[in-house]
């Protein structure tokens, strides 16, 4: 029994229109590696890995995000256009156990656990930047950093992105399109003011900040953090290098989201890597651009300082502003007040946009498991004819708000570089190696054999199989900088005890829906050869 006798066990879901673009598919990949965000950071990271060399670690992964991930995630997508993320592919490719494993991580959980990154950073770091670069303070609004305070400012932020995931996708690319043309012109000016900046320019312009106070000068601050964090390395080393290729990494890596949405964006075959290549591209030259010409102006021993006291020190400074980019960006223009209000708003933007992504990638996924028969009838239905799966969105929104009450009790749980790390172990290792066996699996020949790049090869071998293969390799880099870096020490078991939770869980979820659907009289196994439903 089929897919098509599939209707039988459970109902028509929602209909996903394809009402995106290039240009929605390509801001939806730029969303995901929200530029403000990420290039912060990277820019941090040597608060972690003192003695990285940033560039190196940005082309190194420019160029393996280019020719790997952007042609997995766009070949993958453009052969089998259906919404729901990886689980669509390995599902097809390897077993819908394994998918249901990897997509329980990537659909569910991980989306959980970003809101309860970033709905407290909306208020922790996005709203202190916000009023710190227009002068009007950076402690505005405090109350809501901990607390209840915390709790009620992320329910507001939450709640926000809930609405816009259920008035539907048309909505969302509107409004996204908007907040990106926001971020794309606040980065480009920090971009053009630190290309305008010497290195003794910035000096000076310091210097005289905190001339006639009790400010640190420049060299006196460089003196600060060396003596804080046991000496700024003279030279550059492979170990960190590998580390700040992590952060770098957000900003480059996670255009892949539009395979959430592949069956709502039209011309699929042709759209889908396009926004990928265009993704990769885009937000390559900014992370290049800004990190080359910001490390110039501060010097090798500048970012260090920098970063280090941003994150870790900064007793004794006597700063008007925090040590964060953005705000010396702001330094830099005068502390202009419409100045100050483009780059904090880009920041909250960002962040405020990778929560509605959480509901609307948590929706799709499920959605998915559902039309495959992997779930309740309720995660295919739609009581109000909006063309969103209500009922998932609301599960999210429950639990999420109850995931943020914990978390404004105990705002140390999660760590956002683990969340990420781990997310890579899960989905794009595996998918990576699908992508590798893609063209020679018989299982999915008949799939292959309709896509648009089963001729695309290079000598003999297919394009999707080397790009795999650079893909597991970058994949390997992250890890390795991330598993080898003592900062991390302690996280590396508890989030490797997690991650082995979430996949129990995925597994036994799909055993329980195998045995379901058995008693129905459905063989759930024999529908995972054919492409999934719409």
């Amino acid at each position: 029994m089929g897919l098509s006798n599939l209707e039988n066990f459970t109902p028509k879901g929602p209909v996903l229109q394809r009402t995106g673009g290039l240009l929605d598919a390509t801001f939806f990949g730029l969303m995901n590696n929200a530029l403000p965000v990420s290039i912060w950071m990277t820019l941090s990271g040597f608060a972690w890995f003192p003695g990285g060399n940033l560039l190196a670690a940005c082309i190194l992964t420019f160029i393996l995000v280019l020719f790997g991930y952007a042609l997995v995630w766009g070949i993958l997508g453009g052969t089998m256009p259906r919404s729901g993320g990886s689980y669509v592919y390995n599902s097809r490719i390897f077993h819908p156990m394994l998918a249901m494993i990897i997509s329980f991580w990537n659909g569910a959980f991980i989306m959980l656990a970003w809101i309860c990154v970033l709905a407290p950073w909306f208020w922790q770091v996005g709203f202190p930047l916000l009023s710190g670069i227009t002068g009007t303070g950076g402690h505005t609004l405090s109350f809501l950093n901990t607390g209840w305070g915390l709790y009620f400012g992320t329910t507001l932020v939450n709640v926000s992105a809930f609405m816009v995931a259920l008035k539907g996708m048309k909505t969302y690319f509107k409004i996204q399109r908007v907040l990106i043309v926001i971020s794309l012109i606040a980065i480009t000016s920090v971009g053009i003011l630190f290309s305008r900046t010497s290195h003794q320019d910035f000096i000076s312009l310091w210097n005289g900040l905190v001339s006639g106070t009790s400010g640190l000068r420049f060299n006196e601050m460089i003196n600060l953090a060396a003596a804080q964090m046991g000496g700024i390395p003279e030279s550059w080393n492979w170990k960190n290098t590998l580390g700040l290729m992590l952060p770098v990494s957000w900003g480059m890596i996670y255009g892949y989201v539009v395979i959430f949405i592949a069956g709502e964006i039209k011309k699929p075959r042709v759209n889908i890597l396009q926004s990928q290549i265009l993704t990769t591209l885009i937000s390559g030259f900014f992370m290049v651009w800004i990190i080359l010409e910001y490390s110039r102006m501060l010097g090798w021993e500048g970012m260090h300082a920098v970063a280090w006291l941003a994150e870790k020190g900064g007793e004794g400074l006597d700063l008007p502003f925090s040590l964060h980019y953005l705000n010396i960006a702001a330094f830099l223009s005068g502390f202009r007040r419409g100045f100050g209000i483009l780059l904090g708003s880009a920041f909250l933007a960002s962040n405020w946009l990778w929560i509605v992504f959480s509901y609307i990638a948590w929706s799709r996924a499920a959605m998915a498991w559902g039309k495959d028969g992997v779930g309740p009838k309720w995660f295919i239905m739609n009581p109000s004819g909006s063309g969103q799966p209500v009922y998932l969105l609301l599960t999210m929104l429950a639990i999420s708000q109850l995931a943020l009450l914990f978390f404004s009790m105990y705002s140390g749980i999660l760590h956002s570089f683990s969340v990420g790390v781990m997310q890579l172990l899960s989905v794009f290792s595996f998918t990576a190696v699908a992508a590798i066996i893609l063209p020679y699996s018989r299982k999915v020949r008949p799939i292959w054999n309709l896509s648009p790049y089963r001729f695309w090869t290079l000598g003999k071998i297919p394009v999707v199989t080397i790009a795999g293969a650079l893909s597991l390799l970058l994949t390997g880099l992250l890890l390795i900088g991330f598993f080898i870096n003592d900062e991390f020490e302690e996280l590396h078991l508890w989030w490797v005890i997690i991650n082995i939770a979430v996949w129990i869980s995925g597994g036994l979820w799909y055993l329980i829906w195998k045995k379901v659907q058995s008693r129905r009289g459905f063989d759930l196994s024999k529908t995972f050869n054919e492409m999934p439903p719409e």
